[in-house]
């Protein structure tokens, strides 16, 4: 090995980039990440996915200090940008058209948002602890709708914005980060939809029609204060509660009159 040089990573990892071959994960969480056996059988099912490369023993990850790391072949792209929309619909539609990927199905449960309600007096979002803890029972309401509705189950990817789409020479070259990957509802993903300048558009390409708006209230919510849970909780990104939190929160409504089109 002659080079090694940082790479941004994860809120969840630090990564390098090794000789311009490898890519290097090492996860912040000593627990071992569950999700690097998806990530073979995804590229082998065709889906452009960087899978593990096995130990010497054939395991698909090491440790290094007591943290979990895994060695993956490295992919070079950039991360999708607004103008990729139609690229990025097309991938998400071929993830979800998947079938016979053994996941957990999607629960709902929000453990760290409930942790976020008996911290609200944190400095951070003290100033607003009444504005989330509605948050929190306006999320509590949209989960018991969206539990009660009859939707269609998909290999739902939970993440697929930002940097966890790579894109190379006009095309997806990787989708990274399934570790959050279960059997769920098309619109805890499609939420993503929201996160963009040409969010109906990008749902035309998708092929989204009978969507359910409580899911999707679920899903737009439960990212906001999810975010907004992971940095009061870990005192990491000051700024990450506006932009990831309080910022989507503030656009709800009008996030939610953009899907209403796509919904039965």
């Amino acid at each position: 090995m002659q080079t090694m040089t940082a790479h941004p990573g994860g809120f969840e990892s630090e990564c390098w980039i090794a000789d311009d071959t490898w890519f290097i994960k090492l996860w912040r969480d000593p627990g071992q990440p569950s999700g690097l056996p998806l990530l073979t059988e995804l590229a082998a099912r065709g889906l452009p996915v960087s899978a593990p490369v096995p130990t010497i023993s054939g395991a698909l990850s090491a440790s290094w200090q007591g943290r979990p790391y895994a060695v993956f072949p490295y992919v070079p792209g950039r991360a999708q940008s607004e103008d990729d929309w139609p690229l990025v619909a097309a991938a998400l539609k071929q993830v979800h058209g998947l079938r016979g990927i053994d996941l957990p199905y999607a629960t709902m449960d929000e453990p760290d948002i409930q942790k976020l309600r008996e911290h609200t007096d944190h400095p951070w979002i003290r100033d607003r602890s009444q504005e989330v803890q509605g948050d929190i029972d306006r999320l509590e309401g949209a989960i018991a709708r969206a539990r009660a509705a009859d939707v269609p189950i998909v290999v739902a990817h939970l993440d697929f914005g930002g940097a966890n789409v790579l894109i190379e020479d006009g095309r997806v070259a990787a989708i990274l980060d399934w570790d959050q990957a279960v059997l769920g509802p098309r619109e805890h993903d499609v939420w993503i939809a929201a996160e963009r300048k040409h969010g109906a558009e990008f749902l035309a390409a998708y092929g989204a029609r009978d969507l359910n708006l409580d899911h999707i209230e679920y899903a737009l919510l439960a990212r906001a204060l999810r975010d907004m849970a992971a940095r009061v909780l870990s005192e990491r990104d000051r700024p990450g509660v506006d932009t990831w939190g309080f910022d989507r929160i503030a656009r709800l409504e009008s996030d939610l009159e953009m899907f209403r089109p796509f919904c039965r």
